[in-house]
């Protein structure tokens, strides 16, 4: 077990009195040992080993607002429905997929084995990344009008968020973001096909398994999008680490995805795709400074996002 910091401090009730309701309103037998995992910014993920089944309870945080829950569950059947790999959602003894306790909203799913890109510290391979967008292609067929949610890390909040951070910047890191946002201000989203997109392919939501099955984890914060923006997202977070500068990643991201997309890559995609690439490597940067400096989260994975994004806006100015 651990202790109340991080994301357990997003839980505004005892947790092992959480976990017991959850047990009992689940059938999951009797409460084993259990952790709370540590990456991410939003909400609660432990990892319970229980006498019926080893699960992980998500448990949002209570200001993510009472719908979340519902909107997340159903978007994950719906992926499923069309065949992405996500952990299969449990019922409670009432038949809900989404319950209740003490304010927070708890979504109860199977433990997949596997190790997510973050843990296991390196990029993936070719095949493991074309696993991965084949993944995405899957998740823009989904035939959803769902209601928008706030996503604080999404290329949208570009410009508000550079204004907010002006004074934490840098002098490099404010003439890297300041490119960022003079090329994402001249794309033209009107000309780009839009779907619902998860939003957050990153290395902390996409578990990989030892024979290379990519399970895709989280669709708290999917939102309907340019898809050109979940290529860009994944160029940028989930190939950190591989040996090719970030528009060479975002090139065979895009290449990938043709290959495994109802419809390819259009020509105005591929016009766009280095401005949102940038885009979203200085998103990268901008939330995991916000994170930093304005929501005291200095652990490690916030420092290893800061690079991250720093350097991914050194590979894009550099081919500039």
């Amino acid at each position: 077990m651990t202790g109340l910091a991080g994301p357990a401090a997003r839980v505004s009730t005892d947790l092992e009195a959480l976990l017991g309701h959850v047990a009992d309103a689940f059938a999951l037998g009797d409460v084993g040992p259990w952790s709370v995992l540590t990456t991410g910014y939003e909400d609660c993920n432990i990892d319970l080993a229980a006498a019926a089944a080893r699960v992980v309870v998500k448990v949002f945080a209570p200001d993510r607002g009472s719908g979340i829950a519902a909107r997340t569950a159903g978007l994950i059947t719906a992926a499923q429905a069309l065949g992405v790999r996500h952990p299969r959602l449990h019922r409670d003894t009432r038949g809900a997929l989404v319950h209740a306790y003490r304010g927070h909203h708890v979504l109860v799913m199977d433990f997949v084995p596997g190790r997510t890109v973050y843990d296991l510290d390196r990029a993936p391979s070719r095949r493991e990344l074309a696993g991965i967008v084949e993944q995405a292609a899957r998740i823009h067929a989904i035939d959803a009008n769902v209601e928008p949610v706030f996503d604080a890390w999404a290329i949208t909040n570009l410009a508000p968020l550079a204004g907010q951070l002006r004074d934490v910047l840098d002098t490099e890191q404010r003439r890297l973001v300041g490119q960022a946002l003079e090329e994402n201000a001249a794309v033209d989203r009107a000309a780009l096909p839009a779907a619902l997109i998860h939003a957050d392919l990153t290395q902390g939501n996409v578990l990989l398994a030892d024979d290379g099955t990519v399970t895709v984890l989280d669709f708290a914060v999917a939102n309907r999008f340019p898809r050109v923006q979940e290529l860009a997202v994944v160029a940028a977070n989930l190939t950190h680490g591989s040996p090719d500068p970030l528009p060479k990643r975002a090139e065979t991201v895009a290449e990938l995805y043709s290959a495994a997309a109802a419809v390819p890559v259009t020509a105005a995609e591929r016009v766009a795709l280095r401005a949102f690439t940038r885009a979203a490597a200085a998103m990268e940067l901008l939330g995991a400074l916000a994170e930093w400096h304005h929501h005291g989260n200095r652990g490690a994975e916030t420092e290893y996002l800061i690079g991250l994004g720093l350097a991914g806006l050194r590979d894009c100015a550099a081919l500039s």
